[in-house]
């Protein structure tokens, strides 16, 4: 909860013009959400609670905005601040608040209550949201989207939101809806690296290899040496067999991680297919270093210097026997 919104609400009160009589009527609401804000004591909250239900009674109590507003500030605190339901709330406490404060919000004038009216979106909001991470430990990711639909309808840009529900779309197996999450999450300048490497392994399930590298190349935008989203790309590009492109990496990858066995073979094999053999061999050798039991290199390797002396004018008994040896070693 927002305690220096909570604060800024009760120093409204004190300094806006309602009237005395209004004032003095929840004085005891507004002493005991005071006394909470200072002392964090769920007991003040309890007292503030029966404070307003006193005073909202008849048809004409209810009918008061301006008590109608507070009750909702004081229930929308007590669902935020007492997650362990210390205060014993009924079961629907959350449901039925949520209900009360939408029919509130559509009331004449209430905009006069601008302040009041965030809090208490934003309270409802983080108690669904609380509510969501309760399913996700329990694997009922079903349950949590919900919350988090209710959440994200109270308070549409509520941070990280998508996030949350993105991830139980997509550990419900909803890979499309999981996708459609992600893309609005990719629509912000800074997403996370986190975000657009499982969007992008999402758009790769689902068969949209150019949505995936759009998501990657925004990343590096963002995080130009990030070793996962470098090598995703590098994927990318190995996988659709794009060497050109695939070369214009080589040299962050490697300088990120030179002594990554993987990267040195895939830049020794980027070489290679791009009729580069001086380069090729350098990385092949360091791969071999780095993983001596690798087939891959040394196979490669062999086959190589094959290619190499075969574009001789002149071949040599040595430079064959150079590579038939790559390509023995390779089949042991």
């Amino acid at each position: 909860m927002d305690r220096k919104l909570l604060l800024s609400i009760l120093f409204l009160i004190g300094t806006t013009s309602f009237s005395f009589s209004q004032t003095e009527q929840l004085k005891d609401v507004f002493n005991n959400l005071a006394f909470y804000n200072q002392k964090h004591d769920l007991q003040f909250l309890s007292e503030a609670k029966k404070a307003i239900d006193k005073t909202i009674i008849t048809r004409s109590d209810s009918a008061n905005l301006y008590k109608s507003i507070y009750k909702a500030v004081v229930y929308a605190t007590i669902l935020y601040a007492d997650s362990a339901n210390t205060l014993r709330m009924p079961d629907n406490f959350l449901a039925t608040t949520l209900i009360y404060a939408d029919t509130l919000f559509k009331r004449k004038k209430v905009f006069t209550y601008s302040s009041e009216i965030t809090y208490i979106k934003r309270n409802l909001a983080n108690a669904y949201i609380r509510r969501g991470f309760t399913y996700l430990q329990r694997n009922n990711y079903k349950s949590a989207i919900t919350n988090f639909d209710v959440a994200k309808s109270i308070v549409p840009d509520a941070e990280n939101l998508s996030v949350y529900l993105a991830y139980a779309a997509n550990k419900m197996g909803e890979l499309n809806k999981s996708a459609a999450y992600y893309d609005h999450l990719l629509e912000n300048d800074k997403p996370g690296a986190e975000v657009i490497l499982t969007a992008q392994r999402i758009y790769k399930i689902l068969g949209d290899t150019t949505k995936a590298l759009i998501a990657i190349e925004k990343g590096r935008r963002v995080y130009p040496e990030n070793k996962s989203l470098l090598y995703e790309e590098a994927n990318i590009y190995n996988n659709k067999k794009d060497y050109a492109a695939l070369k214009k990496l080589l040299f962050t990858l490697v300088k990120v991680s030179p002594d990554d066995y993987d990267i040195n073979f895939l830049a020794a094999v980027c070489y290679d297919h791009l009729n580069q053999p001086d380069q090729a061999e350098i990385f092949y050798k360091k791969a071999i270093r780095l993983n001596q039991n690798s087939y891959d290199p040394v196979f490669n390797l062999g086959i190589l210097y094959m290619k190499k002396e075969l574009a001789k004018p002149v071949q040599t008994v040595e430079q064959y026997d150079l590579a038939r040896n790559f390509l023995e070693k390779a089949n042991e």
